[in-house]
């Protein structure tokens, strides 16, 4: 059900404002409405900007160590500290995270000035076998000098040049040059140079010749990487720490909501007005919060008004609880709504069975989710999901035991017997008795929507639309249903026996069905409109909607394709990993081993690849075809001023 929200306003003493937003925060049972801007001089906002900087540097020291901390098991439960130690470590993990941060600064300064390095000496490899000092090549009074790299055809050119004076060193066809001219020269020499493949090059600020900078360098760069060891193993030692900055992270981010909600309570010198939403159930887990703080406060608690949008908060029992999941995956439906979590999770889980249908497939899948669910002890949205997936493949189970399939062997191979383990259904025997029956599902799904939407309807005294609109489908549905049967009964195996005469009952009744809810649409579709030919014309728009309910039966012919498909993929890997076995001597052995190790892969593979198709199609079914014809969707969730940590859970 979707539970009712009561709008609170709260008065309180200005002085006992965080004692009373801590004590409601702790309760998490209240969304706050923010009733003001922050006015106080933007005292709120430098709060709010130093406290998102620390998490920022805590978050960022964090990353860095993480690779270096103890790593927990996929199954390993979330960590669960106590606020007060949370609080408590904020202190040793801001030294902590001073250090980190002063080694990651270290080391950025260090590997920037190593890659300088490292292109100093890659531009000083061509010069190695020059024998004057760098500072050397500068122009004199006289004279003028050019420095650069140049191609090696280019060498005989520049000889020819009666002005330039040159010296080459290194070998190949990219040589470094000195070259040197008279001053009056300098400009005509210019000039020639840019007709050939030269590039100016200017020495490093470096004493000593190329060759004794490079060695200079090299014992830079040497102790460069030196220290930048000592400072990987420092920030690795520095992984013992990621627990204290997990807790002191946290504790920042609840410090954070909390300011965040000082900012939206409006408060003058002497008292404080707070606005927001509560769950009627947990009024009084409110008023105790209160208490436990002060006496001197005032409540008020009304129904939301009609301009107000209350968020919307699901309530379920143990069963369908899990399932609500699904809904938010879909979208929460309106707070004045009806929530679809109880009437979709027996078509959940019956049409997941049918979908994926092998006994085998469904053991592990349910074993699978009861072991994460009892090792990892996963909360919130993960724990619905794992649950769906167990009741999934606990319906999976029964019905592998109706098609009689497990890990795509038939119960027969299995058994030893011969044609003679009971199959209620026989998809790959009988695959259009079975398509009718998928066909049959899809009209009970589709007309349980329309009856759900009926009782909408009738609860808001709305029992024009109940009858004309959602009735008058059901009709034609059930009327399609029984129409049909007599000639569909023929593709069962065995048939069912109705007899003639119950064949034109059922064929007569179907047909005054259809009749009834035809007429029904085709004169009340358009009951707004007081022109008869404009009413007419609405009806008949109506009644081309059966196409529309058409393609939503046929849509329900994915539980045949999806059945057949898993079944089909795990005997093809069967009966390749058989042919593996076939050999003799070593090699059966040999062959028997990889057989059975690609079986398991294989089939895990099969058991992935399928369950991730089957429940998203049959999401699917419930999204578009059963939720289309009553399910309002548009709601917001409830999100209450409370403990919100990214790392480790709050114990009691």
């Amino acid at each position: 059900m979707i539970v009712s929200m009561k709008r609170l306003t709260l008065v309180g003493i200005r002085q006992e404002e965080t004692d009373i937003l801590r004590a409601l925060q702790k309760a998490g049972a209240v969304e706050l409405i923010s009733v003001t801007a922050d006015d106080d001089g933007g005292e709120g906002a430098r709060r709010l900007d130093e406290a998102a900087e620390r998490i920022s540097r805590f978050s960022e020291s964090l990353s860095a160590i993480k690779p270096y901390a103890k790593k927990p098991g996929f199954l390993t439960p979330a960590r669960e500290e106590k606020l007060e130690k949370m609080r408590q470590d904020v202190g040793e993990a801001q030294a902590a995270s001073d250090r980190i941060r002063g080694i990651l600064e270290e080391k950025k300064q260090i590997e920037g000035r190593l890659e300088k390095d490292k292109s100093t000496y890659a531009s000083l490899i061509p010069w190695a076998d020059m024998d004057q000092e760098m500072s050397s090549v500068a122009p004199t009074k006289y004279t003028h000098c050019f420095a650069g790299l140049v191609d090696g055809a280019a060498e005989a050119a520049i000889r020819e040049q009666e002005a330039i004076s040159a010296e080459f060193y290194g070998e190949g066809g990219n040589r470094a040059a000195i070259l040197a001219c008279l001053k009056e020269d300098a400009r005509l020499v210019a000039g020639f140079l840019k007709t050939i493949n030269w590039t100016d090059v200017v020495f490093p600020r470096m004493q000593g010749t190329p060759r004794e900078a490079m060695l200079a360098l090299e014992q830079d760069m040497a102790a460069g990487e030196k220290r930048l060891s000592e400072l990987q193993s420092e920030l690795e030692s520095c992984g013992v720490n990621a627990d204290i900055l997990e807790n002191a992270a946290d504790a920042l981010l609840i410090e954070r909501d909390s300011m965040v909600a000082e900012t939206q309570v409006e408060k003058d010198t002497s008292v404080f007005r707070l606005e927001g939403w509560v769950r009627s159930d947990e009024v009084d887990k409110v008023e105790a919060a209160l208490r436990s703080v002060t006496e001197a406060y005032y409540t008020e608690y009304r129904d939301p008004l009609e301009d107000e949008t209350p968020p919307t908060v699901l309530k379920n029992d143990k069963f369908n609880t899990p399932f609500e999941s699904l809904i938010t995956l879909y979208s929460l439906p309106d707070a004045r709504g009806i929530d679809a979590t109880p009437y979709m999770t027996p078509f959940y889980i019956f049409l997941f069975g049918v979908m994926l249908s092998d006994t085998g497939y469904g053991l592990v899948l349910s074993l699978g989710a009861w072991l994460f669910l009892k090792l990892k002890k996963p909360t919130g949205g993960l724990r619905g999901l794992a649950m769906v997936l167990f009741w999934g493949g606990i319906s999976t189970m029964v019905w592998g035991v109706l098609v009689g399939t497990f890990f795509g062997l038939d119960f027969d191979a299995i058994l030893g017997t011969a044609d003679k383990f009971p199959l209620l259904i026989d998809p790959t025997g009988n695959p259009v008795g079975m398509l009718l029956f998928c066909l049959l599902l899809g009209v009970i799904h589709i007309v349980c929507g329309h009856l759900i939407k009926m009782k909408m309807c009738f609860a808001d005294k709305d029992w024009q639309s109940a009858v004309f609109d959602n009735l008058s489908w059901v009709f034609v549905l059930v009327g399609l249903v029984l129409a049909a049967l007599p000639m569909a009964s023929t593709f069962f195996d065995p048939p069912f026996e109705l007899g003639w005469y119950h064949a034109l009952y059922l064929d007569k009744v179907g047909l005054g069905l259809i009749v009834l809810g035809s007429a029904m649409v085709l004169l009340f579709k358009g009951r707004d409109k007081k022109n008869p030919i404009s009413r007419l014309a609405s009806g008949l728009g109506g009644l081309y909607g059966v196409t529309s309910y058409l393609s939503d039966i046929l849509s329900y012919a994915r539980l045949l394709a999806l059945g057949i498909a898993t079944g089909y993929l795990a005997m093809v890997f069967n009966t390749l990993c058989s042919m593996l076995m076939g050999g003799s001597g070593v090699m059966k052995f040999v062959g028997f081993i990889i057989a059975v190790v690609l079986l398991i892969a294989l089939h895990v593979f099969s058991i992935a690849i399928n369950t991730l198709g089957t429940f998203v199609h049959c999401a699917r079914l419930q999204y578009v075809e059963f939720f289309g014809k009553f399910y309002e969707e548009g709601g917001r969730a409830f999100k209450p001023l409370q403990y919100k940590t990214k790392h480790v859970q709050i114990s009691k």
